[in-house]
């Protein structure tokens, strides 16, 4: 992973060393019934801390996103959509 940024209505928009990107839609993930550890994220501030920690997108409280399934529904779907 090369890079994130944190996009209006709770979305990623990530790069990969590889050249390839697209965004990661969270917002069902986080305002879900089963949003578990997510669920914080739903504080803009919060979700808006978003930073990469060797290659992986991670926030603080140890949350993090697994880079392989982002990587492959982003090279085939331009975006990964979590929860839902």
């Amino acid at each position: 992973m090369a890079s994130v940024r944190a996009l209006d209505g709770y979305r990623l928009h990530v790069r990969f060393v590889d050249g390839t990107e697209g965004e990661v839609w969270m917002d069902a993930l986080i305002h879900g019934s089963g949003a578990g550890v997510f669920e914080c994220l739903s504080e803009p501030k919060v979700f808006n801390a978003v930073g990469l920690e060797h290659g992986v997108v991670t926030w603080p409280e140890e949350i993090d996103l697994a880079p392989d399934a982002m990587y492959d529904a982003i090279k085939v779907h331009g975006k990964w959509v979590l929860g839902g």
